[in-house]
């Protein structure tokens, strides 16, 4: 037997048919399993926002102290989780995500001779914490030592009372009962207000879900005071980092979940839709919608590039932006209906030269996710989002081994195109705008007219040939594309002594003039001639 077989048989042993948990696929091996253009995989399959959650506090203060341990009694994260509940700091726990407060209560709680019980279908990590913990799993509410409950139901989206949660905790008093609610700003009652009568019943929470912070993993918990210090004894030192706790908090303190509504709204537009082309798809408390269908509809999306979260009978879906999710309905061969008086639109375009993905919301507040793998480019559009309103995804392929000028043709045409369809009709627009920007010893100014007259013109005075990635020749004929694809005017003017201030300058003030133009402007379309 080899030393790592030998490593391998020192460890705990697991039940048979033991399965670790399996992340679905990445863009990139869709890409190369079925030849969809990476940049253009949407994927449906993780529960989280389109969009990541805004820190509130300046992220130079937040990483001052990397050097440091965080403070180890995370008091600051603990009395925002407490206020954001309605309890005290004393019945908190915290943890690097759900996930790592799953697992420390399967660690506390259970052991060899101990069973745990689930209701299929369910988060895979129950069962995968229960059997490593060599600990037995048993279907259904059944006498355990440890109940796991997710509610909302993670995949199907089913919910059960608060009430019924709690009485599992009182009739089973010698069993501690988990109550998920990983999704519960979505829907569903919460068990928050019994933790301080039944101290065998804890609630997990997470900040990945609708606050949008995934990637910071913060969870936590509420316990009675007793249980969430015996917890807190047994957990890790310092499981969350300083800047994310930082950040965590101060989204707790003042929570700004921007898209909740929207995302409700989503849920059930989606679901009617699904309803009506034949699908059996049952009520949602989630951000997400559940198909129950024995047929493989998670492999007929993936070959599309739209990656779904499968499950044992069906699928389920995350709700994205209104657009993407147009195009997974039609893909199903689900009608969209008519268009949504809230702009936004997505744009997918594949060349043998780039391929991308767009997302324009209009009406946003100049959040962005942009990835077209030439940074100064990444930089400008960034800069022309904030300063419009917008909200914009962009992920973008090109052949950079040839040179950038394809991909930023590609992208800032893209952009052109996404405009013209979220002003759809462009009825109701102010239609002009203009602004002059300065950036230190630059200054630009631009001007825009979204009646349907394509023209540009484009004056930017730059002294040499490139900032970064970025050859500056490709920009005044990247802002005529955008002109074009768009279908409006478009003047802008740019000089100064250093080249990356006129560039900056050139689309803050174009971003400001879009503001003003697709600003709401009246009935109607604001022309003598009765048309855009």
């Amino acid at each position: 037997m080899s030393l790592a077989a030998r490593v391998r048989a020192k460890a705990r042993p697991v039940a048979d048919g033991y399965a670790p948990y399996v992340w679905s696929a990445s863009p990139e091996e869709v890409a190369a399993r079925y030849g969809v253009p990476a940049a253009c995989v949407l994927k449906f399959d993780q529960n989280t926002p389109p969009l990541a959650g805004v820190p509130q506090i300046p992220l130079a203060e937040s990483m001052a102290r990397l050097n440091e341990y965080p403070e180890g009694s995370y008091r600051e994260l603990r009395e925002a989780a407490a206020s954001y509940v309605g309890l005290s700091p004393e019945h908190v726990i915290v943890g690097a995500g759900a996930d790592d407060l799953i697992l420390l209560l399967a660690q506390v709680f259970l052991g060899p001779g101990t069973q745990a019980s689930i209701e299929s279908p369910t988060y895979a990590l129950y069962q995968i914490a229960t059997e490593v913990g060599g600990a037995e799993v048993v279907e259904g509410r059944a006498t355990a030592d440890l109940h796991w409950c997710c509610n909302p139901n993670n995949p199907t989206g089913e919910w059960v009372e608060a009430e019924e949660l709690v009485e599992l905790a009182r009739t089973q008093s010698d069993a501690i009962v988990v109550v998920d609610e990983a999704y519960i700003e979505f829907g569903a009652r919460t068990c928050v207000p019994w933790v301080d009568e039944l101290p065998n019943l804890v609630v997990v929470r997470t900040m990945s879900k609708a606050f949008g912070f995934a990637g910071l993993r913060v969870g936590y918990g509420l316990a009675h005071p007793e249980t969430a210090a015996l917890l807190t004894e047994r957990r890790a030192p310092g499981p969350i980092s300083g800047p994310a706790a930082g950040i965590a908090a101060a989204a707790l303190r003042e929570p700004r979940l921007l898209e909740l509504e929207d995302t409700l709204a989503e849920r059930e537009r989606v679901r009617t839709a699904l309803l009506a082309a034949g699908f059996d798809c049952p009520p949602s408390a989630g951000n997400f919608v559940a198909v129950r269908s024995d047929e493989p509809l998670a492999e007929r999306l993936e070959q599309q590039g739209l990656v779904v979260r499968a499950f044992d009978g069906g699928i389920r879906i995350t709700l994205r932006g209104l657009s993407d999710n147009d195009v997974l309905l039609r893909a199903l061969g689900a009608e969209v209906g008519a268009p949504s008086a809230r702009r936004v639109t997505t744009v997918l375009r594949t060349t043998t030269e780039t391929a991308l993905r767009l997302t324009l919301a209009l009406d946003g507040s100049g959040r962005t996710r942009i990835a077209t793998g030439i940074g100064f480019l990444d930089h400008l559009l960034t800069l022309l989002a904030f300063h419009a309103g917008f909200d914009l995804e962009l992920l973008a392929g090109g052949d950079l081994e040839v040179d950038e000028h394809h991909t930023v043709e590609d992208v800032v045409a893209a952009l052109g195109t996404a405009l013209a369809q979220a002003l759809g009709s462009r009825e109701a627009v102010a239609r002009y705008g203009s602004a002059t920007v300065p950036m230190d010893e630059a200054r630009a100014l631009a001007a825009v007219d979204l009646v349907r007259r394509p023209h540009a013109e484009i004056s930017l005075g730059f002294g040499g040939e490139r900032v970064g990635g970025l050859a500056l020749t490709l920009l005044p004929h990247a802002l005529e594309r955008f002109a074009m694809e768009a279908g409006c005017t478009v003047h802008v003017e740019s000089s100064g002594v250093d080249d990356h201030h006129v560039a900056e300058a050139a689309f803050k003030a174009l971003g400001q003039a879009l503001r003003q133009a697709v600003a709401p402007g009246g009935a109607g379309i604001r022309s003598t001639k009765g048309a855009a």
